[in-house]
């Protein structure tokens, strides 16, 4: 290859302004906190980052019971499914809550902490409850 050639094909691709990285995202997310993560909440994560999330959760309606700093939570990120074979997936992540901040509007955002992440397949039906056996009980 001619180096003059290499030279402006270097400086070309040098030339082109690099896209600024994002980490801002409207993305549904559950939050199950509480014994047993009895309880759900429902939110939009938006923005995400390694090892942090911030969750938009509406103005409570009734008595809402928010997890408190300090608190872990299970949070399940549903991800966009961009082609028609693809099911959904989603991301799960143990978190703990780091801070909450209460927004003029009466909503509040929460930031999560997380060390880790896994990819998941959305169910999109309920899983159905396992049947119970008469007279047989699972013992340790």
């Amino acid at each position: 290859m001619n180096s003059r050639l290499l030279s402006e094909e270097i400086g070309e691709s040098m030339s082109v302004p690099a896209r600024a990285f994002s980490a801002r995202v409207q993305l549904p997310c559950r939050v199950f906190c509480g014994p047993d993560s009895i309880l759900e909440l429902s939110g939009v994560a938006v923005s995400i980052d390694t090892g942090s999330l911030v969750l938009a959760l509406p103005a409570p309606s009734g008595s809402l019971n928010m997890p408190q700093p300090g608190d872990k939570v299970r949070l399940e990120l549903s991800l966009p499914v961009t082609e028609m074979t693809a099911g959904a997936k989603c991301l799960e992540v143990r978190a703990r809550v780091s801070e909450i901040t209460e927004q003029v509007d009466g909503s509040h955002q929460l930031t999560f902490t997380f060390r880790k992440a896994s990819f998941k397949d959305l169910v999109e039906d309920p899983l159905p409850k396992a049947s119970k056996v008469d007279g047989k009980v699972w013992r340790m």
